[in-house]
């Protein structure tokens, strides 16, 4: 092999070891991250029928005609940190909001007295800390596959609106009433999905996310919460 031969050798070398120093090291080292899309959670209409059922019949309260609507599904976004120790493992932390389920009851009816109206809604949020661990698999250079498994340190908040309206008289009961409360709980968090690095310190991800059992029976009940996110990581 002559000189010249040997210098351009030499010179390729150099710039795979470079390549690769540099491929490692924008998969190790800390970075931050952001996540929108879509959650649903799987819980019974159960609780707020019965809910609103307790309150027609405080007020002395009969429906004649009602609308119900039940929508589980609401956006959800998350704010997130990690740390990657190798080409495999990473530890992440953030927090989320996982949507909310609303409950709307619409419905006239009668009083002890009167003829009038009652506009009930349940709000039911989830939104909280999560702490987990990630396993990667890398595919090739840019590719990767990746799973998590951890805990979702969740709030549980319940939202209560409720309206009435008495067509002939005026009394305490033609009036707006609003309250919410919260719990926590612990629940088990887990993800797959699937990530693209470009420019060597960005990724895309697109995940599937689970929080199982989630909630409280005296919040709206327990119920998988699922959610499909987009997401984009910049390492440091």
């Amino acid at each position: 092999m002559t000189m010249k031969k040997k210098a351009i050798a030499a010179f390729l070398l150099c710039l795979c070891a470079a390549a690769s120093q540099s491929a490692a090291a924008s998969e190790v080292g800390f970075y931050i991250g952001a996540y929108v899309g879509q959650a649903s959670k799987d819980i019974p209409r159960t609780f707020f029928e019965d809910f609103k059922n307790d309150i027609h019949a405080f007020l002395g309260y009969t429906p004649t005609a009602e609308t119900v609507t039940f929508d589980d599904t609401d956006s959800s976004f998350s704010l997130f940190a990690g740390y990657r120790l190798n080409a495999y493992l990473a530890f992440e932390g953030g927090y989320t909001r996982l949507g909310q389920v609303t409950y709307k009851s619409r419905s006239t009816g009668t009083f002890p007295m009167d003829t009038g109206s009652v506009d009930t809604t349940f709000e039911n949020e989830t939104s909280g800390f999560t702490l987990s661990l990630l396993g990667t698999l890398p595919l090739n250079r840019n590719w990767e596959l990746f799973a998590r498994g951890g805990a979702l340190f969740a709030t549980n908040r319940l939202q209560l609106s409720i309206r009435t309206h008495e067509e002939v008289f005026v009394s305490v009961l033609s009036t707006e009433f609003s309250d919410s409360f919260s719990k926590s709980s612990t629940d088990v968090y887990a993800g797959l999905g699937i990530s693209r690095r470009f420019f060597e310190n960005y990724a895309v991800r697109l995940e599937y996310q689970r929080a199982f059992d989630t909630g409280l029976d005296d919040t709206g009940g327990t119920g998988d919460l699922d959610a499909a996110l987009l997401g984009l990581t910049v390492t440091f």
